[in-house]
C-alpha cells in the first residue's frame, strides 16, 4: 500500500480511498488543513473516513451533496480523530484559523469533519 503521508496514522491511508469500491482521492487543500491540525496539537491524525461513491454514502446515510462524493475531480472532506483531543476542541481550533469562512465544519460525538468546500458550513 503506498503512504499518502508519513505524518497520519497508517491505517488512514485505507480511509482515503471509498471502502466499497477504492476509488477516489483527497484534494491537496484538505490534507494542508489536516497537517495544520496535527502540527498544532502535536499528535497522530486518524482520517476515519474520506472518499464514497454515491452507493456506500447512501448506504451509510450521507447526504446526498456530500463532499465525501469521489465522483467529483477530487473529494473535499474528511472525518478525523485527533489523538487525546476531544473532537469539540479540534473543531473550536478549526473555527479559530483565518481561513476557517472556506471551510465545512462539522462537531460530532466521536469525530470532527473538515471539508474545503470554499465558503463557510458549521454544524
Amino acid at each position: 500500500m503506498v503512504r499518502h503521508t508519513k505524518h497520519f496514522h497508517p491505517k488512514s491511508d485505507k480511509k482515503l480511498v471509498c471502502s466499497c469500491c477504492g476509488k477516489g482521492t483527497l484534494a491537496i487543500a484538505t490534507f494542508i488543513v489536516l497537517e495544520v491540525v496535527r502540527v498544532h496539537f502535536g499528535v497522530p491524525v486518524t482520517i476515519n473516513s474520506a472518499c464514497r461513491c454515491r452507493m456506500y454514502n447512501e448506504k451509510i446515510g450521507g447526504s446526498k451533496n456530500s463532499k465525501h462524493l469521489c465522483d467529483v475531480l477530487e473529494t473535499t472532506a474528511a472525518d478525523i480523530v485527533v489523538e487525546d483531543v476531544p473532537p469539540y476542541e479540534v473543531y473550536l481550533f478549526l473555527c479559530s484559523l483565518p481561513y476557517a469562512n472556506l471551510l465545512g465544519l462539522g462537531d460530532y460525538s466521536s469525530f470532527t469533519h473538515i471539508d474545503t468546500r470554499g465558503y463557510k458550513a458549521r454544524w
